[in-house]
């Protein structure tokens, strides 16, 4: 059966080819009684009498009705028409994830969350006894909501159903096969699909496939005999927690993998939340780094200042005759802090010009010791008797401030409570991971939030407070507690800590973990 656009068959009208496998074809259709636009699947007309493929049409169709699931395109109803067999399925508008990566690798937080749906749709089917044993990109399809749909069950094969599987045959995609399906194993299980889902992240992370070849004997012995290279050496600004995700996920031997869905969902979960807390502090220590720069060099200019303020201060008290004397060039012989003292020249206006001759040829003539004494009385006596001229004041009045410059150095050094040890690296460690038990519960309180919500939204409900409230204190304490951990601030991350406890223990009992 040939159909083309425009054309109807039974209730449908023919808009549009989706796409074509080995075992039948895919129309975009229109229901002309209610107008929805589906996905028409049909057995390829010149396998329609062959037994074996009919009856594992008719399985498929069977599986998908069994599955209804947010993540999983849903099966609207099978019609013969013609002594044709006929599945209806949902229409998603978006694209295949194989299609998106022909732009180039996808984001690390994008890739997460698309393989976590993917991982949500398996946890449902395998609870279900389902294994889909065709897990690629291809069949995963993205919305332009950010929602994915697994799409095509046409192989996969429920627990009890023992028949499906024929010895010496292998199914689903050579590149994303697991190594049982390459050798041909008749007990399958859903860690089949799990190995399929870690190639598949592999490939939207790096860009690349983890095993390639240029035949198809190649590359089903790399599937059984190579290591994959680790994605961190084809990406090194991938998180090293991902990398061992996806390397445990395409272990060889399927007691090394990840069990179950749930388990892998939950190790991604703090996959992305690992590299958040470790690359955050990461992040927020350069700034932390410059405040802390940045109080050194204010305190560096308080300090100048104040220095300056010392030198200054005095000179406007009681030795304004000493700065008319820092003109001559004999005065450069004076001590270092002279310059300093002779920077204020804003008293001259009080001082009687007769009084700078006398300090010009006072260094000449080598003024007694008992000068300095007589400059005392005079200094003192200058405001009211602006005629008496004071010799040499300079020496003795720089010699207070010089002792005074020695308390104010401390000011000058902020940075010496950095002496403090801090945490031990032990107690560190154990805070980490501590944090990490902690972060690891959080996941699955996530996990059970977006069961509910997903639930609730096929209602037209949405989660009410008593979920997102501690929810979202939980998340504010937890990124707390590791800012503080990277700052060596063991003190407020066991604080933040123990407050996002509290929380995961209210969402705990309201989900019967």
């Amino acid at each position: 059966m040939d159909l083309q656009i425009g054309s109807t068959l039974g209730d449908y009208q023919i808009i549009g080819i989706l796409g074509a496998g080995g075992m039948g074809k895919v129309y975009k259709v229109r229901n002309v009684i209610s107008d929805r636009v589906e996905a028409m699947k049909l057995l390829l007309p010149d396998l329609a009498n062959t037994p074996e493929l009919a009856d594992r049409f008719l399985r498929e169709i069977k599986v998908q009705a069994s599955l209804e699931h947010p993540n999983i395109a849903a099966l609207h109803t099978a019609v013969r028409q013609d002594n044709q067999l006929l599945m209806l399925i949902e229409f998603v508008d978006g694209v295949t994830l194989e299609q998106r990566l022909k732009q180039g690798p996808i984001p690390v937080p994008l890739a997460v969350d698309y393989i976590g749906q993917v991982l949500n749709a398996l946890d449902f089917a395998h609870a279900h006894g389902v294994i889909h044993r065709d897990i690629k990109p291809a069949n995963m399809m993205l919305t332009p909501n950010g929602v994915v749909k697994l799409m095509d069950f046409g192989i996969a094969k429920a627990s009890s159903d023992h028949k499906l599987t024929m010895t010496g045959t292998t199914m689903g995609s050579l590149y994303y096969m697991s190594p049982e399906q390459i050798q041909g194993s008749a007990n399958l299980d859903a860690r089949a699909d799990l190995y399929s889902v870690g190639v598949s992240l592999y490939e939207m992370v790096t860009g690349k496939r983890p095993f390639d070849g240029d035949s198809q004997f190649a590359i089903m012995s790399a599937h059984l005999e190579k290591t994959p290279a680790p994605p961190v050496t084809l990406d090194p600004r991938l998180p090293q927690a991902l990398n061992d995700i996806i390397l445990m996920s395409v272990a060889k031997a399927p007691d090394a993998r990840f069990q179950t869905a749930k388990a892998f969902r939950n190790a991604l979960s703090n996959a992305v939340a690992a590299p958040t807390l470790d690359a955050q502090p990461a992040v927020a220590a350069a700034p932390k780094r410059g405040k802390r720069g940045l109080w050194m060099a204010i305190g560096a200019v308080a300090a100048v200042v104040a220095l300056v303020a010392v030198i200054e201060l005095p000179p406007r008290k009681g030795i304004k005759a000493a700065n008319p004397v820092s003109a001559p060039a004999e005065t450069a012989q004076p001590p270092a802090p002279a310059p300093a003292a002779s920077a204020p020249v804003s008293v001259p206006s009080s001082v009687p010009a007769e009084h700078a001759s006398v300090p010009v040829s006072s260094p000449a003539s080598g003024p007694p010791a008992q000068a300095p004494a007589t400059v005392r009385r005079q200094t003192a006596q200058i405001p009211s008797q602006p005629a008496s001229p004071p010799p040499q004041p300079q020496p003795q009045q720089q010699q207070p401030q010089q002792p005074q410059q020695a308390p104010q150095s401390p000011a000058v050094q902020p940075p010496a409570p950095a002496a403090d040890p801090g945490p031990s690296r032990a107690e560190l460690q154990k805070a980490r991971e501590a944090l990490t038990l902690l972060s690891n519960r959080a996941a699955t309180v996530h996990n059970s939030m977006q069961s509910l919500q997903q639930s609730q939204a096929a209602q037209g409900y949405g989660l009410g407070g008593q979920y997102t409230g501690p929810a979202g204190l939980m998340d504010t304490y937890l990124r707390g507690a590791a800012d503080a951990l990277e700052a060596k601030d063991l003190a407020a991350s066991k604080d933040f800590s123990a407050k996002a406890e509290r929380q995961i223990e209210i969402l705990e009992k309201l989900f019967h973990l």
